[in-house]
């Protein structure tokens, strides 16, 4: 279901300006602080993408600036309370140039799992087999105790389309 990266080699990659996510800019001080908001980050909808969360987008409470650091906060909450990551993190190698990086979906659970200092984290790989071969030789391990009770079942099985070094 997806290929088990270390998020260190992810970020030294050298196919793609990868040394930067883009909520890299939220500090670990402001997770906390929202974290410290329980009134606030208790209706933040982790389950929804973040731009769907309309109570996050409509509350005037939060500054605009600080609605992406509440969402990092609120999927922090839920892995530490055991509801784990259903979908892989996606890399894209196809996205080099239209986004500041390659990561196509899960920007804000990257920097949730950075926080948590998890070494490792499942990525769904899309693009072209070259790069994507180096950066599984890269990068490549597999889930990590404690931390592999942050990810669902699922994304700890080999699937057929994983990259695979053979």
């Amino acid at each position: 279901m997806a290929n088990w990266l270390t998020l260190k080699g992810v970020h030294e990659w050298e196919f793609s300006d990868l040394r930067f996510f883009q909520y890299d800019s939220i500090t670990d001080a402001q997770i906390e602080q929202a974290l410290a908001d329980l009134a606030h980050l208790e209706h933040v909808n982790c389950a929804l993408d973040w731009e769907d969360d309309e109570w996050l987008a409509g509350c005037s409470t939060i500054p605009d600036e600080d609605k992406h650091t509440y969402r990092v906060a609120a999927l922090v909450r839920q892995f530490k309370a055991g509801v784990s990551m259903e979908e892989p993190i996606l890399l894209d190698t196809f996205l080099q140039g239209r986004c500041g990086c390659c990561i196509g979906n899960g920007h804000h659970r990257l920097r949730a799992l950075e926080f948590l200092a998890v070494p490792a984290a499942p990525f769904g790989l899309a693009g072209d087999l070259d790069p994507l071969e180096d950066l599984v030789r890269t990068a490549g391990t597999s889930p990590a105790e404690p931390w592999a009770a942050y990810f669902s079942a699922a994304l700890k099985e080999v699937a057929e389309d994983d990259v695979t070094l053979d």
